[in-house]
């Protein structure tokens, strides 16, 4: 299979996972803020200067290295002793954390880390940290990500988005100071998570549909495949896009718009039509229950572009795609 990709997939950018994870933060509901994402020209001391141009090839920063570490972890009581911590860490997802200091001042400042970030476009970096090209992004006047590219084709980096509550401050210095000491953890013998038996937290989900099976359900034209974070992949063929995730989160159930289907070995999942003018369909089910609340999920969602595509045959489709997935999950 090829690595190219011919369409890019209308997935919603992972930094709206981190600002989920700023729902419950004082002030203004962030989540229901729509953020403008705009290269800054950094302070003097931030990511400004020479952009580092060689290969990546640093096993310490590669996907199958940061599926497993605690990112949590990584947000520890000193950040560069500049912020005091001032609740524990806490986490909705694998491979992002959020923690709230004040800085040296007094002010208060929440910081989020997330690991395998793929809404970054390497050609936008602006300096470098520890030999890795660093891309600045202003949210606004008290808010900055910065993101340490860690693969290049596609784009892929570890971030850190610094939320000053209190104008006056400089976030993109903040981002880029935690940024680095993030990245000399994960070259020193960053914190790790220890699966669950059967877990999918270190199972690469490209891997999760061969060739064959693809081609056997989507026709013979060469299938493109790319990663699209620690625990997703793309599938792309022609007008088609199959993306699947793993994630978790509470257990899924039926409801309303959806109906319950058997995957192989009587394994219950939910499969959802779309309603939009796109050939869409979502196919989710519980991979391994955790505890009453929460479960590993998987999830695949087709798209066919084309316009005589059909809902119907997207739904029948994902299904076959899930029927062979499930055989091949850990």
């Amino acid at each position: 299979m090829s690595r190219a990709v011919t369409r890019p997939t209308p997935l919603v950018l992972s930094g709206v996972v981190l600002l989920a994870l700023l729902a419950g933060c004082a002030g203004e509901d962030l989540g229901r803020k729509n953020f403008e994402r705009t290269t800054v020209q950094a302070e003097p001391g931030t990511g400004q200067g020479q952009v580092p141009t060689g290969p990546i090839d640093d096993p310490a920063v590669a996907l199958p290295t940061l599926r497993t570490v605690d990112a949590c972890g990584l947000l520890g009581d000193g950040i560069d002793g500049r912020f005091t911590p001032q609740d524990e860490p806490r986490s909705t997802e694998w491979g992002t954390c959020r923690r709230d200091y004040v800085d040296a001042g007094g002010k208060p400042i929440s910081i989020m880390v997330e690991l395998g970030e793929g809404s970054v476009f390497a050609d936008q970096a602006t300096g470098g940290v520890a030999g890795l090209p660093v891309v600045e992004t202003s949210v606004d006047e008290t808010s900055c990500y910065s993101v340490a590219v860690t693969q290049r084709d596609p784009d892929m980096g570890v971030s850190v988005f610094a939320q000053h509550e209190q104008a006056g401050g400089q976030p993109c210095e903040s981002s880029y100071v935690v940024l680095g000491n993030v990245v000399a953890q994960l070259r020193d013998s960053p914190p790790t998570l220890t699966p669950e038996g059967g877990s999918l937290l270190e199972f690469d989900l490209c891997e999760s549909l061969d060739e064959q099976t693809l081609t056997s359900v989507l026709g013979e034209d060469e299938v493109g495949v790319r990663p699209g974070g620690l625990h997703a992949c793309e599938f792309s063929q022609d007008d088609v896009v199959v993306y699947t995730s793993a994630r978790l989160g509470y257990p899924i159930a039926p409801t309303e718009g959806a109906e319950e289907v058997r995957l192989a070995g009587e394994v219950p999942a939910v499969r959802r039509p779309g309603t939009t003018d796109t050939a869409e369909c979502d196919i989710s089910w519980n991979h391994l229950p955790l505890s009453d609340s929460e479960a590993e999920l998987v999830s695949l969602n087709y798209y066919d572009y084309s316009d005589d595509a059909e809902v119907a045959t997207a739904c029948e489709r994902v299904t076959a795609l899930a029927e062979a997935m499930v055989a091949t999950l850990p």
